[in-house]
């Protein structure tokens, strides 16, 4: 019984020797794998802490709620005056006159803009003028004896010849015989020569067609010019138009008709789009179209830029979302109803100033309007509503 006693004392104590042995053993390379792998262990925590982070992380959505919209097209135009004209001389000579073609020379609609020397012509018209009547002289004798009933025309023809006027309406010729007559003796020819000539001197004296102002001169009083010689721009004072410009995106939604607001340095201006350019700018890639302003045109100056904002025409059920939410043209994020991100394409129907207004979601919708990096398709977030 007693060596039974102490048999199990002893293989107790061996046990127990055994036990406190390992656990040593085990604390001291835990200790010394601890001490040696620190910083592995530290970073190896602080990933599996970062991807939790990121695994729930916050996100600001707006909540669609369909409603009609105004649409604003922003814009920057440059005024321009209705009529821009390069006026060039048609003959050749002198530039004679009292305007000086400076830049900013007011002139009215009638008024002489420029005049070349035309005495030469002149001289030659009142040359010409004198043979023609003498031509008419020599024949008005046989008129009066072969054509007798249409001498009375051709005599007042005849004494209607100022040397210094145009020459009068030709006579109507009634019959093929006093037809044959006139045209035979070169009466028609010659009275044409003149008349060609007269149209001619017309050209050298050049009326302004409108109300302007010259806006850049090519050449002055003296100065002699040749067929085909630009001598002054002229613009029409008054009446002036706005060239906008609008991305391609864009075009669709203006229309003839609609009204724009201008502002220049706290003034506001109207107006109203009168046309459409049908064609893409090769350097902008934008098209430009053309509004009216109702201004007093005191106020307003070609060459002036205004902004603008066109009013275009009310859109039903759409929604605002900010621009940054947007990527690769026409993506973004939605939130499902389990709090994951969905990749889901946009229906642009245009834009205003830092908004795209969409119209293919329905209510309550939740839409990601911040820019997400570095997540993707099917990630657990935190939406918050803004």
């Amino acid at each position: 019984m007693n060596i039974r006693k102490v048999l199990i004392i002893t293989v107790s104590a061996i046990i127990l020797f055994l036990f406190g042995m390992i656990a040593s053993i085990s604390y001291k390379s835990g200790v010394s794998h601890g001490v040696k792998n620190a910083e592995t262990i530290r970073a190896e925590k602080a990933k599996i802490t970062e991807i939790h982070k990121k695994e729930v992380k916050s996100v600001l959505v707006t909540k669609v709620i369909n409603t009609e919209i105004n649409n604003q097209i922003s814009s920057t135009g440059r005024v321009t005056s209705l009529n821009n004209i390069t006026i060039s001389s048609e003959v050749q000579g002198r530039l004679i006159g009292n305007n000086n073609f400076k830049k900013g020379t007011e002139i009215k609609k009638g008024e002489i803009i420029f005049s070349v020397e035309n005495t030469d012509l002149k001289l030659l018209i009142k040359s010409k003028k004198s043979r023609f009547m003498s031509l008419i002289s020599t024949n008005i004798s046989d008129i009066e004896l072969d054509f007798k009933s249409e001498y009375n025309k051709w005599n007042s023809f005849f004494n209607a010849i100022d040397l210094n006027k145009k020459l009068p309406d030709f006579p109507q010729m009634n019959t093929a015989k006093e037809k044959n007559y006139i045209i035979s003796r070169a009466i028609l020819a010659e009275y044409l020569s003149i008349q060609s000539d007269e149209e001619r001197l017309s050209k050298y004296t050049v009326i302004a067609p409108f109300h302007g102002i010259i806006t850049r001169s090519y050449s002055d009083v003296g100065g002699n010019v040749n067929p085909g010689s630009p001598v002054v721009d002229f613009i029409r004072k008054g009446e002036v138009e706005i060239e906008l410009t609008v991305n391609t995106s864009e075009i669709d939604f203006i229309n003839i008709g609609d009204k724009v607001n201008f502002w220049d340095d706290g003034k506001k201006y109207n107006g109203k789009i009168t046309r459409k350019g049908g064609f893409v700018n090769t350097n902008t890639q934008n098209i430009s179209i053309f509004s009216s302003i109702n201004t007093n045109k005191e106020n307003i100056y070609s060459g002036m830029y205004l902004d603008a904002k066109i009013n275009t025409q009310v859109t039903d059920n759409v929604f605002k979302i900010p621009r940054r939410a947007i990527f690769d043209s026409n993506k973004i994020f939605t939130i499902t109803n389990k709090n994951t991100l969905k990749i889901e394409k946009i229906n642009i129907l245009g834009y205003q100033e830092n908004n795209v207004i969409i119209g293919n979601f329905k209510n309550n919708k939740l839409i990601v309007i911040e820019p997400l990096i570095n997540m993707n398709e099917g990630a657990t977030v935190n939406p918050i509503l803004k």
